[in-house]
């Protein structure tokens, strides 16, 4: 026999009976035991579950400021609309609000300063350059606030009240999932104030 080959019969010497009744299923088997191949999916089905857990989240988290968002730019769109005509009428308000987004199942809230009453509301105020101190008594029409005297005296630096229209809105978010650290749906709300005259 010449060096270096092996017959079979000297490979199972080494090995028990009943391996060496297996044959080549055993190299069969040992090749298996010791490939790589395949390891890469293991791992993948492993960590991908995971992946997902991790993601889901983050995708949830991302609808809902999508959806604070819509919210904020409906709050907004309703002032905009009484800037824009310089007038109060609070169905076209009501109307630029709902057109504004495409979400449905916006609600109107109460605005509370100083007093409540629903939104969209027609208030007048004063301002001294950074802040807007709100009258309590509602006006019917924006020209009441220059020109009702009685009602709506000067304002502290001597001039006449502005006209102010303010919208506040809310939706309730549900998540895709159920998440025990926020419990159910969200609300989300968003309001704006803008003078008009």
């Amino acid at each position: 026999m010449r060096s270096g080959t092996s017959s079979v019969g000297d490979i199972n010497a080494n090995r028990a009976p009943w391996v060496c009744r297996l044959g080549f299923r055993w190299e069969l088997l040992q090749k298996f035991w010791q490939s790589q191949r395949g390891v890469a999916m293991i791992e993948f089905a492993v960590v991908m579950p995971i992946l997902v857990l991790l993601l889901l989240p983050v995708v949830d988290l991302g609808m809902g400021f999508y959806a604070k968002t819509q919210m904020m730019t409906a709050a907004e769109a309703g002032p905009q609309w009484a800037f824009a005509n310089s007038s109060w009428d609070s169905t076209s308000i009501t109307n630029a609000v709902n057109n504004a987004t495409s979400l449905s199942g916006i609600t109107f809230l109460s605005s509370t300063s100083p007093t409540t009453a629903m939104t969209p509301r027609l208030q007048c105020g004063c301002t001294d350059g950074t802040t807007i101190t709100l009258l309590a008594t509602d006006p019917a029409t924006p020209g009441l606030c220059k020109t009702a005297t009685v009602t709506y005296a000067n304002c502290p630096n001597t001039q006449r009240p502005g006209a102010y229209v303010t919208v506040k809105v809310q939706k309730n978010y549900t998540p895709l999932f159920g998440y025990w650290i926020f419990g159910g749906t969200a609300a989300l709300t968003a309001s704006s104030t803008v003078r008009i005259q």
